[in-house]
C-alpha cells in the first residue's frame, strides 16, 4: 500500500470534518490571513516549506523563503529562494522587518543559536512571528527535538533581546484530546493494515469515528469557557527591542 499516496489524498480532505487533523486545519485560512496582517516590510520565511504564506501577504511586500536542503529537496521536494540552516543565517544584519518561524523551532536542535541569528538579522523594532506545537504527535523524525510551553518561549526569546507583543493558545482541552485521540486512532489503524493484522478491517469505521470525534469536540468546545490548559500549539508575536540579556542563565 503506497501510504504517501494516502496521506496526499487525504491532505485535500484538511476543511472536512472526516480528517484526523480537522480540528487544526479548519481555521488554517483564517489563522495564516490574519499572519499577513501581522507582518510589516520584508519578510524572510524560515522554514517556508511550499511558499504558502506568500500569497497572503501585500503585493508590496518583500518575500524572501528559506529553507533546509535536506527538508526541501529529500523530503518535501519544495524549491525555496535559499537554502540554508536556520542557526547560521546568510542574511546581512539589521536588514529585515518580519521573520516567519512557523511549526520550525521544534526542528531545530540549538534552538537558542536560531534565536540569535533572528534577533541579528532583524532590524530594530522589527519583528517575529513564532508559532510552534506544544500538545501533538512526534514528526519529521528525527528533527523533531523540542516542546514549549508559553512562558518557555517568552523566557528564550527574552534571552534573545525579543520582547513579547501578542500571544495566542490554539485549541480548547476538548478540540486537543479529539485531535490526539483521532490521530492515535489512525496511526493504529496504519499500524494494522502494514502488519496485516484481521482488526485492520475495523477501519471501515474510521471514517465516521473520527467525524463524531471532531464534532462533538468542536460543539462542546463552543459551548464551555475558554481554557488554555492544554492547547495543542501556540503563537507568538515578538519584537526586537534590546541587546540580549548578557548574564542570562542558558
Amino acid at each position: 500500500m503506497n501510504f504517501r499516496r494516502i496521506k496526499k489524498y487525504l491532505a485535500k480532505l484538511r476543511q472536512w470534518p472526516v480528517h484526523p487533523q480537522w480540528l487544526i486545519f479548519y481555521q488554517a485560512k483564517t489563522r495564516y490571513r490574519e499572519i499577513g496582517t501581522q507582518t510589516k516590510g520584508t519578510v524572510l520565511d524560515i522554514g517556508c516549506a511550499d511558499q504558502y504564506m506568500k500569497k497572503y501577504l501585500s503585493p508590496q511586500q518583500s518575500y524572501f523563503s528559506l529553507d533546509y536542503y535536506q527538508t526541501a529537496v529529500r523530503w518535501y521536494q519544495t524549491r525555496p529562494q535559499v537554502y540554508a540552516d536556520a542557526q547560521a543565517l546568510p542574511i546581512t544584519s539589521n536588514s529585515i522587518d518580519t521573520v516567519l518561524l512557523l511549526d520550525v523551532l521544534e526542528h531545530l536542535p540549538r534552538p537558542d543559536d536560531c534565536m540569535a541569528e533572528i534577533a541579528r538579522i532583524l532590524k530594530p523594532k522589527g519583528q517575529l512571528i513564532l508559532q510552534v506545537p506544544f500538545l501533538y504527535p512526534l514528526h519529521d523524525e528525527p528533527l523533531d527535538f523540542h516542546r514549549w510551553t508559553q512562558y518557555g518561549l517568552q523566557h528564550l526569546a527574552q534571552r534573545h533581546g525579543l520582547q513579547l507583543k501578542a500571544q495566542s493558545a490554539w485549541g480548547h482541552p476538548l478540540e486537543t484530546a479529539g485531535l490526539l485521540y483521532n490521530i492515535a486512532l489512525s496511526k493504529t489503524l496504519l499500524n494494522w493494515i502494514k502488519r496485516k493484522n484481521i482488526l485492520s478491517l475495523l477501519g471501515i469505521l474510521l471514517p465516521i469515528v473520527v467525524i463524531l470525534v471532531n464534532l462533538s469536540c468542536y460543539i462542546l468546545a463552543r459551548f464551555s469557557p475558554a481554557d488554555s490548559m492544554m492547547p495543542y500549539a501556540y503563537r507568538l508575536i515578538l519584537e526586537k527591542v534590546s541587546q540580549p540579556e548578557a548574564n542570562a542563565s542558558f
